[in-house]
């Protein structure tokens, strides 16, 4: 087991997680295009920095992603790691036998051993705009900041990874038709704060002080863990935190694909629920609509490829805490003191050093 001792603290830390089960047939070309593509940006802006690529819950017939990324690009500012999180870590949560991967859960891993001043979760398929990374690298973010950005989701074929260059790539993607993940009101009825908590989870970019504040992504027992990312903004924000939104041109790029994880959710009634509510929807009350979901916790969500597990309503499980907190209840933060599997003796491995880094036990990788 490798052990870390760092001399000086990365500026930001960008974290993602999969698991290599051909959750899409290109999935692994996916990574490790983009992956590639992060270091450069990140080395071109000669930010300090890491990147943390989480692998979950590994198949045993198939090779480590992490393995199979051959050299990368050295430099002395930019740092990559992979950790490695076993079976015995996922088998625990409801839903485990029909799902292999908990994108929360796996989150956590790498956001609490994140060593940089400022840390987001990345989707390990995606691309940052030069905007992005331009921002980051002013370095001058705020400590209590909050920043978020939109998604945008376009077509990409294999070809597109393998034969073109960064500068073309990023430009491609630039030109692309795309569907945009902008800031979407919240309804009036729900009395929650207005953030842009559209597409979120691809990147909230805070101090890694606020992180260990919140916790991390919020699990709740399940592989599902849904409304995890907008449950952690309105938390953070509770606690102390605001939002910044950055300008349109920064933007995230993600290849569209059948498998994504909001086209997979649907809601399960019953009929009276459903009497109940198309009711109230010709009445038009729609606050007592919201608190008799709430309080009733319907319609309940399900997600392809998981149908043994129902999640709570979105009214029960994210609006009514949302709620409270903005007028003035406090979270209660369900995570304990060992969030991220701190205290688990995970396989970590060293892929890329930076100058800023020192290993205290030089073994193996």
């Amino acid at each position: 087991m490798r052990q870390f001792e760092v001399k000086a603290r990365p500026y930001v830390s960008f974290v993602s997680y999969f698991r290599n089960d051909g959750y899409t047939s290109d999935f692994d070309l996916r990574v490790k295009r983009a992956t590639r593509f992060l270091v450069r940006q990140l080395q071109r802006a000669e930010l300090d920095s890491e990147v943390i690529l989480v692998e979950w819950n590994p198949p045993a017939d198939r090779p480590l992603i992490i393995e199979t990324l051959g050299p990368l690009p050295e430099r002395d500012c930019v740092q990559v790691r992979g950790i490695v999180v076993g079976k015995e870590n996922h088998d625990p949560f409801v839903g485990s036998d029909a799902s292999s991967m908990n994108p929360a859960a796996a989150a956590n891993v790498g956001l609490r051993r994140a060593h940089g001043r400022f840390v987001t979760p990345k989707a390990a398929d995606s691309y940052f705009s030069k905007e992005i990374i331009a921002t980051i690298a002013r370095r001058d973010l705020h400590a209590n900041a909050l920043y978020r950005c939109d998604r945008c989701d376009v077509t990409l074929s294999p070809r597109d990874l393998q034969e073109r260059d960064d500068d073309t790539l990023l430009a491609h993607l630039e030109s692309l038709d795309s569907t945009r993940h902008s800031r979407i009101p919240h309804p009036p009825q729900w009395y929650i704060r207005e953030l842009h908590t559209n597409a979120c989870g691809d990147f909230l970019l805070m101090s890694r002080q606020m992180w260990h504040t919140v916790r991390g992504f919020p699990l709740d027992g399940t592989v599902l863990s849904l409304d995890c990312d907008s449950l952690l903004m309105h938390a953070a924000v509770a606690l102390g935190a605001h939002e910044i939104c950055l300008p349109p041109a920064c933007r995230i790029f993600k290849g569209r694909h059948a498998r994504l994880f909001t086209n997979r959710i649907s809601y399960a009634w019953t009929p009276l629920q459903s009497k109940v509510d198309d009711f109230m929807t010709g009445m038009r009350w729609w606050r007592l609509q919201t608190i008799t979901r709430s309080l009733f916790d319907y319609p309940k969500r399900k997600v392809a490829g998981v149908d043994g597990v129902l999640a709570p309503s979105i009214e029960r499980n994210f609006v009514r805490r949302a709620e409270q907190w903005a007028h003035g209840i406090p979270p209660e933060l369900g995570q304990p003191d060992n969030w991220g599997l701190v205290d688990q003796p995970l396989e970590e491995r060293l892929l890329c050093r930076a100058a800023w880094f020192s290993s205290s036990k030089t073994v193996a990788a």
